[in-house]
C-alpha cells in the first residue's frame, strides 16, 4: 500500500512537470494573430501588468521601416490610449542586442510588445543573446509579453513560414523561435489568409511539437496551465497526441484542428508527447 502511494505520489509530480513543459513561467504571454488589434486586447494587456502608467518596453525590429521605427511612430498605437511609460528597443545589429541600456530596460519592464512584420529578424537580432534571456527572466517574475503577427510566431519554437508556404510538400529547415511556448509551432492571420492547413505537415515532419493558429483580430492568452481565447475570432489548436486517437479509433485523423471561439479556455495539462 505505501510503495503504491509513492508511484501515485510520483505520477501526480510528472502529470504536474508535464502540464508545465510547453509553458512553465509564471508572467502571462497575449498572443495575437495580427490585424487590428481590439481595444479589449489594449485593455486586458494595461490591466496585466498593473495599470497603463507601468513600464512597457516595445520592441518593432520585426519591421524592415526603419524610418518608421526612428521616427517613432510604432508607440503611437500605445500612446494614443493612455500609455504613458514607453521604452523602445531596436538594433539590427545583433552585436549590439546586449547594450546595457537595453538590458536595463528590459529588466525594468513589467511588459514587453514584440511587433509585426518578419519574425526572422526578431530571431536573427535577438535569439540566444543575454536580452533574450532577459525576456524569459520577466516571464518567470510574472511580466507580460504581448506580440502580434511576427511578435506572435517568435514566440514558439519553430518559425514557420513563405518558403514554407510555396512548396508545403517539401521539408523544410525552420529557424529556432525565442521558445517562450517550448515544442509549439505558432501560426498568425489563419482564417483571413486561409492558413488553416499550413501547420499539418509541419508537425508530420517534427514529432513532439504541437501547433497553435491565431486568426487575426484574436489573443491567446497563454498562462502556466491554460489557454484563455479574447479577442474577435477563433484560435486553432493542433495536437498530433490528439491525432493518434483518431487514427487508433477511426483509422485516420478526420479533425486536424480543434477551433475555439472568445471566451472558451484550453487547458495545457499533458501537453508534452
Amino acid at each position: 500500500m505505501r510503495l503504491r502511494m509513492l508511484w501515485i505520489a510520483l505520477l501526480c509530480i510528472v502529470q504536474s512537470i508535464q502540464s508545465q513543459t510547453v509553458y512553465p513561467h509564471g508572467g502571462k504571454l497575449i498572443v495575437i494573430g495580427g490585424g487590428d488589434i481590439p481595444e479589449s486586447i489594449y485593455d486586458f494587456f494595461a490591466q496585466s501588468i498593473g495599470g497603463k502608467d507601468q513600464s512597457i518596453v516595445y520592441i518593432p525590429t520585426a519591421t524592415e521601416d526603419e524610418e518608421w521605427i526612428q521616427q517613432g511612430q510604432h508607440l503611437i498605437k500605445f500612446s494614443s490610449r493612455g500609455f504613458t511609460n514607453l521604452t523602445t528597443v531596436h538594433t539590427r545589429d545583433r552585436s549590439k542586442a546586449d547594450l546595457p541600456q537595453h538590458i536595463e530596460a528590459v529588466r525594468k519592464a513589467k511588459g514587453i510588445f514584440l511587433g509585426g512584420g518578419d519574425q526572422v529578424n526578431l530571431a536573427n537580432a535577438y535569439g540566444g543573446t543575454q536580452l533574450h534571456k532577459e525576456m524569459i527572466a520577466l516571464l518567470e517574475r510574472g511580466g507580460v509579453i504581448m506580440g502580434t503577427s511576427a511578435g506572435a510566431t517568435i514566440m514558439g519554437s519553430l518559425l514557420i513560414g513563405g518558403d514554407h508556404r510555396k512548396t508545403p510538400q517539401l521539408p523544410q529547415q525552420f529557424p529556432i523561435g525565442f521558445s517562450f511556448m517550448e515544442q509549439t509551432a505558432i501560426d498568425q492571420h489563419v482564417l483571413v489568409r486561409n492558413r488553416q492547413f499550413d501547420l499539418i505537415p509541419v508537425l508530420e515532419r517534427n514529432p513532439g511539437v504541437w501547433g497553435m493558429a491565431i486568426d487575426e483580430s484574436t489573443a491567446a492568452v497563454v498562462m502556466r496551465d491554460s489557454i484563455q481565447v479574447i479577442g474577435n475570432s477563433y484560435l486553432m489548436v493542433y495536437d498530433p497526441k490528439d491525432w493518434e486517437k483518431q487514427k487508433k479509433e477511426w483509422g485516420r485523423v478526420y479533425k486536424p484542428f480543434i477551433m475555439y471561439r472568445p471566451g472558451q479556455t484550453i487547458p495545457l495539462i499533458s501537453r508534452k508527447p
